[in-house]
């Protein structure tokens, strides 16, 4: 009777949660990148305790060399056998992910897009009649631009990433600046 009671709450655990189902049937490095892909992939995977281990066993992959480190972590992301689905276009989220995963959040964002341009200012002498006694000076006015690198775009037109993606708030050369989406 109990073998019976559990082969029916597999089943019925499988029917309402199929991704917990393939979960179980997964072990090993296949499991923790398909953890991997769902936990960066997705706004609530930030901040779970369930995505930790996960996400640890990810982010331990580094090396010297950057371009070594995006192949070695786009490799253990295709050890998922969902990453190769191209009709949901999980190859190209997969890619984005290993080039964007710690690299398209609000303060790297606003890091990388750091422009300048140079502002003309006008000190009044003081005569406030003649301009000769005025002095002019250049300042060099650093801003965020509102551009995503492309990555990011990937992540934000992806159907099965929500709530990852930082937005620009403000106008561009006076105030602007990404924010990350709230926690859901």
């Amino acid at each position: 009777m109990p073998t019976l009671i559990a082969v029916i709450a597999a089943n019925w655990a499988a029917f309402l949660c199929p991704v917990y189902a393939q979960d179980a049937e997964l072990q090993g490095d296949e499991r923790m990148a398909c953890g991997a892909v769902l936990c960066l992939a997705s706004g609530a995977g930030r901040g779970e305790s369930e995505c930790s281990g996960y996400l640890n066993k990810y982010f331990s992959i580094k090396f010297t060399r950057p371009d070594k480190t995006f192949e070695a972590r786009r490799d253990f992301l295709n050890l998922c056998p969902d990453s190769h689905d191209s009709k949901n276009n999980m190859p190209a989220l997969v890619d984005a992910i290993a080039r964007g995963a710690g690299n398209c959040d609000a303060a790297y964002l606003n890091n990388l897009n750091k422009a300048y341009y140079e502002k003309t200012i006008v000190d009044k002498g003081w005569s406030k009649w003649s301009s000769e006694d005025d002095t002019v000076r250049i300042e060099r006015v650093e801003y965020v631009r509102n551009e995503l690198p492309a990555y990011c775009k990937v992540y934000e037109e992806n159907e099965y990433t929500q709530g990852v993606v930082p937005t620009y708030i403000g106008i561009e050369k006076e105030d602007g600046h990404f924010v990350d989406p709230p926690i859901p």
